[in-house]
């Protein structure tokens, strides 16, 4: 499946009640997941296994995220991962991979 795919496929489970600015706003939510999920690993310990399953669960989410953010803005998920591609590709040919900002 491509990114294009994923979020047309993706934006058919969306409630009504999850308008642009749930999307935008819980983005952050679920990245915060991610991040705890992390710090539980740490604190916690277990398995690699229901780490990893549990982790791609929780990046799942932020997709989800990311695609109904992108659909909101009609921007196509598929066409911002290549620009990014093409945007590290060219970092990393002019020997920019490091440093800060956004136009280097």
């Amino acid at each position: 499946m491509n990114l294009t795919e994923y979020q047309r496929d993706a934006m058919a489970f969306r409630l009504p009640s999850s308008g642009s600015q749930y999307a935008f706003l819980n983005l952050a939510g679920e990245v915060g997941e991610v991040l705890s999920l992390e710090a539980k690993f740490i604190r916690d310990g277990g398995t690699a296994a229901d780490y990893l399953n549990d982790m791609e669960k929780e990046l799942g989410d932020v997709l989800w995220h990311l695609a109904a953010i992108a659909d909101d803005h009609d921007l196509d998920l598929g066409r911002i991962a290549q620009l990014n591609i093409s945007k590290l590709a060219s970092r990393k040919a002019r020997n920019k991979l490091q440093g800060s900002g956004d136009n280097r």
